[in-house]
């Protein structure tokens, strides 16, 4: 069996050495519960979304396309009321300059949307629906035919009517109040609609002016 031996007292190197691990555990130990501390007292990253912004400075009157377009993560309080979703704004129209980097928004665009999957050259033309009743019934995506009224050019006595644009589309129909707009673009006037027509169709619409009337086709 062998004999107990007494511990060898500690001398000054150990002892210095001793107190200086201590230290630095002690120093440890506090820059942890510190950085604890500030992990629980910080508030969490504010959830993102995900935006578009002009890709370079764009001129009002520009019809957006994809190189005009970038995605870009703004944190959802900065992001601004209508900010348009990746993928709703090409073929838009701006309705004023805009700057590199600038969000884009409802508001600075017109006609988003508005002619989609018409036609090239096809134009929005408000017409005067002349029968309160008939604007009642009718929905955008409606088909149409409009009629003007002819007149005697002396009397100046209604004659009979002339059907100035036929089996055309609307693209748009007033809200009760007849204000607002559809997607940023002018809205039509109460009393009126905007259907989908030619260059030429337009023009005779334009002539026709306070002598229209609508008629809704069946579908």
């Amino acid at each position: 069996m062998l004999p107990e031996t007494t511990p060898r007292p500690a001398g000054p190197r150990e002892r210095r050495r001793r107190r200086l691990a201590r230290r630095w555990l002690s120093a440890g130990l506090a820059a942890a519960a510190a950085g604890v501390a500030v992990s629980a007292l910080s508030p969490p990253d504010p959830p993102v979304r995900a935006v578009l912004v002009a890709a370079r400075d764009l001129p009002a009157g520009a019809v957006l396309s994809a190189g005009d377009l970038e995605r870009a993560q703004r944190p959802r309080p900065h992001v601004p009321d209508g900010a348009l979703a990746p993928g709703a704004a090409e073929g838009a129209v701006l309705a004023g300059a805009v700057r590199r980097g600038e969000a884009l928004t409802d508001a600075r665009t017109t006609g988003a949307g508005l002619l989609s999957g018409q036609p090239p050259g096809t134009l929005a033309t408000t017409v005067a629906v002349g029968d309160p009743a008939v604007l009642e019934g009718l929905r955008p995506g409606a088909r149409v035919d409009v009629l003007a009224r002819t007149e005697d050019p002396v009397t100046g006595l209604a004659t009979g009517a002339e059907r100035v644009a036929t089996d055309v589309v609307v693209l748009a129909v007033p809200s009760a109040g007849g204000s607002g707009g559809l997607l940023g673009a002018q809205a039509p006037s109460a009393g009126s609609v905007l259907v989908a027509v030619d260059a030429r169709t337009a023009s005779d619409l334009t002539a026709a002016a306070g002598r229209t009337v609508v008629a809704l086709r069946a579908p």
